[in-house]
């Protein structure tokens, strides 16, 4: 019985007019989003670093794609502030509520330990971030191309909804002046 009523349910959600669907949110005007200068891809030194500061592109994609491609994307970027430390469960009994689990103020290897960890946060944050875009970026075609560091920390702006618009504006923009990065790196 259980299992006809979520197959039941499964159903009419599946055939629920497309007015109660979820839409997208329409992408910004691409005229008024300023992205950093892309050029340099060609520079040794930014290729030798680019399997960490990359931008993706991806020949005859509109904006409007782009933006969206990359905003589905977005969907899969590690939560702010997350945390592995256990408890991490919540049952679905519970009311919905935005409750979340806070780590010990001391972390179990002590203060050292949290120190040590707050310095390799930064680019374990990052790592995880841009693997998540690269798994989900470039089945879809996008490829990576090279970028100075600079450059990139104000193109993903710390990986914020607003470097939604900018990185579909680089992805849809004109074709970059590096070659593409070799997907093993």
């Amino acid at each position: 019985m259980g299992l006809r009523v979520a197959c039941a349910s499964l159903l009419l959600i599946a055939t629920a007019p497309s007015g109660l669907a979820q839409t997208a949110a329409e992408p910004p005007d691409p005229g008024t989003v300023t992205i950093p200068d892309l050029s340099g891809g060609r520079d040794p030194a930014v290729v030798s670093n680019g399997w960490k500061y990359f931008y993706f592109w991806r020949a005859d994609t509109s904006y409007a794609e782009a933006y969206a491609d990359i905003a589905d994307c977005y969907r899969f970027m590690p939560a702010p502030n997350a945390t592995a430390s256990v408890p991490r469960f919540v049952p679905w009994e519970e009311a919905a509520s935005v409750a979340t689990v806070q780590p010990p103020a001391i972390q179990p290897y002590g203060i050292v330990g949290a120190v040590i960890g707050e310095i390799i946060a930064g680019p374990l944050v990052r790592r995880a971030h841009q693997s998540r875009l690269r798994r989900c970026m470039e089945p879809r075609g996008y490829q990576r191309y090279p970028l100075q560091e600079r450059r990139w920390e104000e193109l993903t702006d710390n990986f914020s909804p607003a470097s939604i618009a900018m990185q579909a504006k680089a992805a849809s923009g004109p074709r970059p002046d590096g070659d593409p990065l070799p997907e093993d790196r």
